[in-house]
C-alpha cells in the first residue's frame, strides 16, 4: 500500500505522539455503550486509540479519498468501527445518534476548526461530551473570559452551552508534518439546562454584538433594551459575561 501523504489544503497534520493519543482517548472516558464520532480519520493512530477502550460504536468520518484504503485495511477486524467518507458538514449527527446522545473528538483541522466547533454546539441536544485538538489560539479563545484579549464572539457562543475545560497544550515536534503553531486537547461538557431555545437566532445576535468590537454597545442595541437588562450604555461587547449575554438577547427577543 502506498504510503500516506497528507495534504495541505485539508489541514493535515498526523498526531504521532502515542501518550497524547491515550490523554485524548481517555478524556473522551469511553465506555461499551457509546457511540463515538470521529472527525479525520486521517491514518487512524487515535481511532486505535478509541477502538482499544471497546465503544459500542466509532463513526470515522474522512473527506480525503486517498486514505480508505488504508484506514479499512487497518480496521477491517473491528465490527465496531464505520468509516463515513464524507465532509463533516454534509454528515447528518443526528442519524447516527439514533435517538441516544453520542461523544464526538478529532484532531480538527486548523481551516475549519471553529467551524466544527459551532457545529457542535448547534447539536447540544445529541452531544453528551467533545473533546478536540484545536489550535492553541482557538483553545484560549474557547476558555476565555470577560475582558481577556481573546474574548470573543466564540468564547461566549460556546460558553452559553458547554463548560470548556483547556485539558493541555501539544508541541508541534508531536504531529507529522509540524505544524507552524502549538495545539491544545479541549473538553467540552453540555451545560445542565439549555440556556437558549433558538441557537441559530443566537448566534447571529452574538455575531452582531462582536462585530466592531471598539464600538459601544449603545451602537448595536437600544438603549432602554441595555437599561432593562441592567447593563451600562458605554461598556462594549468584551466586558459581558455570558449570563449577562443571555438576559440582554432574552430581553431583546422580547422587544422585536
Amino acid at each position: 500500500m502506498k504510503k500516506f501523504k497528507t495534504k495541505k489544503h485539508l489541514g493535515q497534520h498526523l498526531l504521532i505522539s502515542e501518550g497524547v493519543l491515550n490523554k485524548i482517548a481517555d478524556e473522551l472516558e469511553v465506555s461499551i455503550e457509546d457511540t463515538i464520532v470521529e472527525i479525520g480519520v486521517g491514518t487512524g493512530q487515535l481511532t486505535e486509540a478509541i477502538l482499544k477502550k471497546n465503544p459500542k460504536i466509532l463513526y470515522g468520518i474522512e473527506i480525503d479519498k486517498t486514505a480508505y484504503p488504508l484506514i479499512k485495511e487497518r480496521f477491517k477486524s473491528y465490527k465496531n468501527f464505520f468509516l463515513i467518507e464524507e465532509d463533516f458538514f454534509k454528515v447528518n449527527l443526528k442519524n447516527l445518534s439514533k435517538g441516544k446522545k453520542i461523544k464526538i473528538t478529532g484532531n480538527l483541522p486548523y481551516n475549519v476548526a471553529s467551524h466544527i466547533i459551532i457545529k457542535t454546539v448547534e447539536n447540544i441536544d445529541i452531544i453528551q461530551l467533545a473533546v478536540f485538538m484545536v489550535q492553541k489560539e482557538v483553545g484560549e479563545k474557547l476558555t476565555a473570559k470577560p475582558n481577556a484579549k481573546n474574548y470573543s464572539f466564540l468564547s461566549v457562543f460556546v460558553q452559553t452551552f458547554f463548560e470548556v475545560k483547556y485539558v493541555m497544550s501539544v508541541p508541534a515536534r508531536f504531529f507529522k508534518p509540524p505544524p507552524k503553531v502549538t495545539s491544545a486537547v479541549i473538553k467540552m461538557i453540555p451545560k445542565d439546562k439549555k440556556q437558549i431555545e433558538n441557537i441559530e437566532e443566537y448566534k447571529e445576535f452574538l455575531s452582531n454584538m462582536f462585530s466592531n468590537k471598539r464600538k459601544m454597545l449603545k451602537s448595536k442595541i437600544s438603549i432602554d433594551i441595555l437599561k432593562k437588562a441592567g447593563i451600562k450604555e458605554t461598556v462594549r461587547a468584551q466586558e459581558l459575561s455570558i449570563e449577562d449575554f443571555i438576559n440582554l438577547y432574552r430581553i431583546s427577543t422580547k422587544n422585536i
